[in-house]
């Protein structure tokens, strides 16, 4: 029983497909009338790419060249508990590309799976849940 205890307490909270753009304003207002859904997240990142998140799509801009390492990632996940997700994605036999490390909305590591799929992972800190919403129960 232990073990069930382990795999019921590190929850995906949010999933975001992930797309690629060259201008994000460019990408937003016609995303943002299609979904229907407000610009819920916007900043930008050290590295200097524009991260927005619109519904369930999290669009990713900056030029061909400060985009090419991120690139492979298909999908970003929330999660409640990085730590122990990495602790899982290791037991996998999935490999950490990049983190665990801060971001601005928390903090984050990229981790590619068996079989190819590469993911990020984020656990938002508690100023990133206001902005979207509030945390789930």
């Amino acid at each position: 029983m232990a073990h069930r205890a382990l795999l019921v307490s590190m929850r995906i909270l949010r999933t975001y497909a992930r797309v690629y753009a060259t201008d994000l304003d460019a990408v937003l207002a016609p995303l943002s009338t299609v979904a229907d859904e407000p610009i819920t997240s916007r900043f930008t990142m050290p590295n200097g790419l524009e991260l927005a998140a619109v519904g369930q799509v999290l669009v990713v801009a900056g030029d061909e060249r400060s985009l090419e390492p991120y690139t492979a990632t298909a999908a970003t996940l929330i999660v409640d508990d990085l730590d122990e997700c990495q602790v899982r994605l290791i037991q996998t036999g999935a490999q950490i590309v990049r983190g665990p490390q801060a971001v601005p909305t928390g903090r984050n590591l990229t981790a590619k799976m068996p079989g190819g799929v590469q993911l990020e992972y984020v656990e938002w800190d508690e100023a990133q849940w206001e902005r979207a919403g509030g945390r789930p129960a």
